[in-house]
């Protein structure tokens, strides 16, 4: 009876707050003679030649929509709340519930006299015009709803869309002439394809990057110009060409004079940063006072050389390799044209003086470049340079790098929580010592020291054993290769780095075992462009040892012997190649996420090692092991729609064990399930194949199902509700398998002719809080088909019954992570 009157008063009062939320008036403070405005909407009326949307449709509209001011009050799940607590407040006279209602936590209505339609209507005509549509026309109309609300209907009227007929570039003889002339093979103007002022400005950057290229530092896209004649019907020719009035400074190439670097500038102290003795190493200038650096720091770093051409890419890639060496926090470099050649102006300066101008921060004077004033008192023109009344001398730049260190150590600490769909919670602390600057070579060293626990909360499925890990970690990051060839650097605006690492970890289950994990690795971590980079391990020593194991964990044995690979004594002997591409960017329909990893263990010394009595092959005394692994993964991010993304992600795994091996090792064995795998079955309690050993369900057996082959398939909708809130719905789909027949796991083998009947498949749906700097994220998930039921009854989406207790305790599953899954 108590349990009936909570719920009536519960239900009472969720009645009455809605009541009170609902009666609230969105137009309570909209002044007399004015109305709210609700919103508009874009209705768009077919070419009128065609009769057929553009292959572009949803990206223009969308973008007309974005051009549409002002915005109508915010919503949250369809509701103006921020509205709803504005008028529920009064004119405040001072500090008080008023002034939180008025001035914090809502928002005043948005009315229809802050929009001005016509105007709007000239924004999103002016918009279709760079889009082609010459003739476009977009009318407004205010539709009214009750008293005191009212929207606004545009109607774009885009009419016919001119194409490119032809693009002439009008060049000359002259250097910069033939430079541009050379370009045009790569222009971005395509004939056929609709005239669009974008593209037009990205042919101006295209070619300003090209001279750039060639010397031509002061060169910028505003003296580039492209004349439209659009008098033929429906299509326009371009005509390419420099400006006139460009000025004579921006047609001259330059090469590089001097090279100089200040790597223990700062604000604070320039004067004396800039002062110092200049050293001179490979052709550049270093003046560090303070000896913060080796010299030979920075010689992989410095692309741009003292006689050779400006060059922006070589420019770009210095800039980048500076901030990439990870101990600059700020990076500025400065271009000054050189007055005398024979005159080296290497201290002193300021990256924030004025040409000029006195500098008393460091009493030197910056002169502007004498040549440059003499052309200037001259023709300084493009058209006078082409009828040769000007020469075209060769010009000098000296470049200066101000570079900003951070401090040379720092201590992090981080604290993380962890919740699983097996029950188990836990929490790591983890210290990390940095010396950003180890042997004054800018080299990274790192000591780590972690340590959480984990214990059952709830379901104890699989297994009642809490568990401690401790681990610590010294490791050295070199901003270079480290290889027998001498002077090998790629260029590249990303540092190549070569990381040496030695571990220990221990991890400790309650009453089972302990386990020791001793790791060396030596990497090479390779960066070939923003979207492609490589990780290449040669050299990846493990030595597990596992101590301490209990009569508890024998019985488990009992149950499961395959268990005690989990923490087999053995050497893992080998190394690992990975390769990602990954272009996602932020406003792009499609992106794409592509890994690829070898792993191989034990060949080399399976070579040379002897076989000894018992057929195995042993580094002291230990066995190693043998296997060749590879894992494939590949996903597409689709924006399908504003605030919609649909993803679909394919992960393949094969491991090939041999000779020591008769599986892969247990920590290189694949599983599935969990919050970031099949969501709808437990971690690692699922398969292998058709196989389920009962005990997984009860605390007789720990949930380590493990396989040689993995196959994973996983779709997935995510909506943005409101504010930091998402939605998804989901369906994961795959398995595991063993290479060969064990006979306590009967349908654990892979074979090609049955492995598509023991697919497992589940779905969900999810919520997710992403406020930027971290993504909580809620998944519930249930089974819908389950591979070790017999054959003709495997789909179960016939027996789902929320109704039933029994059946959502067995079968719905809550998964509660940090991040997304993919």
């Amino acid at each position: 009876m108590g349990k009936a009157s909570n719920h009536i008063i519960l239900c009472t009062v969720c009645c009455l707050v809605y009541l009170v939320i609902s009666s609230c008036s969105t137009t309570r403070s909209v002044p007399e003679g004015d109305r709210l405005y609700t919103g508009s909407e874009v209705k768009w009326l077919n070419d009128t030649v065609t009769h057929k949307k553009p292959k572009d449709y949803s990206s223009l509209v969308e973008n007309l929509e974005k051009r549409i001011r002002p915005n109508r009050n915010r919503k949250f799940l369809g509701m103006p709340i921020k509205l709803w607590l504005y008028n529920l407040g009064k004119e405040p006279k001072g500090k008080g519930l008023n002034y939180l209602f008025r001035k914090k936590w809502g928002e005043p209505p948005v009315l229809l006299s802050t929009a001005k339609p016509d105007y709007t209507s000239k924004v999103l005509e002016e918009y279709l015009v760079d889009n082609g549509y010459f003739q476009a026309d977009v009318t407004s109309a205010v539709k009214f709803s009750g008293k005191k609300k009212a929207s606004i209907t545009y109607t774009a009227t885009p009419n016919h869309r001119y194409t490119i007929k032809s693009v002439t570039f009008i060049t000359d003889t002259s250097a910069i002439g033939k430079t541009v002339a050379n370009t045009k093979e790569e222009s971005s103007l395509i004939v056929g394809r609709p005239y669009s002022l974008d593209s037009i400005k990205a042919e101006r950057e295209r070619i300003h990057a090209a001279l750039k290229e060639q010397g031509y530092y002061y060169f910028t896209p505003d003296y580039l110009l492209v004349q439209v004649d659009s008098t033929n019907s429906g299509t326009v020719d371009l005509y390419v060409k420099i400006k006139d009035n460009t000025p004579q400074l921006a047609l001259r190439p330059y090469r590089m004079h001097d090279i100089t670097l200040f790597p223990d500038y700062s604000l604070d102290n320039d004067s004396t940063s800039t002062l110092g003795t200049p050293v001179k190493y490979r052709g550049i200038y270093i003046v560090d006072s303070v000896k913060r650096f080796k010299t030979s720091t920075f010689n992989r770093s410095v692309f741009l050389r003292p006689d050779s051409l400006y060059r922006l890419s070589s420019h770009n890639i210095t800039l980048q390799r500076l901030i990439n060496l990870g101990v600059f926090k700020f990076v500025k470099g400065q271009f000054t044209p050189v007055r005398d050649t024979s005159i080296h102006n290497i201290t002193g300066g300021n990256p924030n003086a004025v040409p000029g101008r006195r500098d008393n921060s460091s009493r030197n004077f910056i002169r502007r470049d004498s040549l440059h004033l003499r052309d200037s008192s001259m023709a300084t023109n493009y058209r006078a340079m082409v009828n040769n009344r000007v020469s075209l001398d060769s010009g000098w730049l000296d470049a200066k790098f101000y570079l900003t260190p951070y401090k040379r150590r720092s201590l992090q600490t981080e604290l993380r929580g962890t919740s699983k769909s097996n029950g188990f919670i836990g929490s790591q602390i983890q210290i990390t010592a940095k010396n950003r600057n180890w042997l004054h070579s800018a080299s990274l060293l790192e000591i780590g020291l972690r340590g959480g626990m984990e214990w059952q909360t709830g379901n104890k499925s699989s297994g009642a054993s809490n568990s401690y890990g401790l681990g610590a970690e010294v490791a050295v990051t070199f901003p270079r290769f480290i290889t027998p060839i001498k002077g090998f650097n790629i260029r590249t605006p990303y540092v190549p780095k070569t990381r040496i690492s030695a571990s220990y970890e221990l991890y400790s289950r309650a009453d089972l075992y302990n386990l020791n994990a001793y790791t060396l690795q030596l990497q090479y971590l390779w960066q070939k462009s923003q979207y492609l980079s490589h990780i290449f391990a040669p050299i990846a020593i493990t030595y597990v040892l596992p101590t301490k194991t209990t009569a508890a964990y024998d019985s488990i044995l009992a149950n499961d012997p395959s268990q005690r690979s989990a923490i087999e004594k053995q050497f893992i002997l080998g190394g690992n190649y990975t390769i990602t591409y990954n272009n996602q960017r932020p406003n792009q329909v499609h992106n794409f996420y592509l890994s690829g990893n070898i792993d191989i263990s034990g060949n080399l010394a399976g070579l040379v090692i002897p076989r000894n009595d018992t057929g195995q092959k042993t580094i002291l005394g230990n066995s190693f092991a043998q296997y060749e692994r590879f894992t494939l993964e590949g996903r597409h991010y689709w924006h399908i729609g504003k605030g919609k993304q649909w993803v679909n992600r394919l992960l393949i795994g094969y491991g090939l064990p041999y000779g020591n091996s008769s599986t892969l090792p247990f920590v290189k064995q694949f599983f599935t399930g969990g919050s970031s795998s099949i969501r709808a079955f437990r971690a690692r309690t699922l398969g292998p194949g058709s196989y389920h050993n009962k005990a997984v369900d009860t605390t007789a057996l720990l949930a380590n199902e493990a396989g040689d082959i993995k196959l994973e398939f996983n779709s997935e909708l995510r909506v943005h509700v409101a504010s930091v809130f998402n939605v998804a719905a989901f369906i994961d789909a795959g398995n595991i398998w063993l290479q060969k027949d064990v006979p306590d796991k009967p349908g654990s083998k892979f074979t090609f002719n049955t492995f598509y009947r023991e697919i497992a498949v589940g779905g969900g749906v999810g919520l997710r809080i992403d406020a930027s700097i971290v993504v909580v994220r809620l998944d519930l998930a249930m089974p819908l088909r389950i591979p070790y039921l017999p054959e003709n009854e495997r789909w179960v989406i016939n027996k789902i019954n929320f109704g039933d207790p029994e059946w959502r305790k067995k079968n719905l599953i809550l998964n509660i992570a940090i991040g997304y899954p993919f």
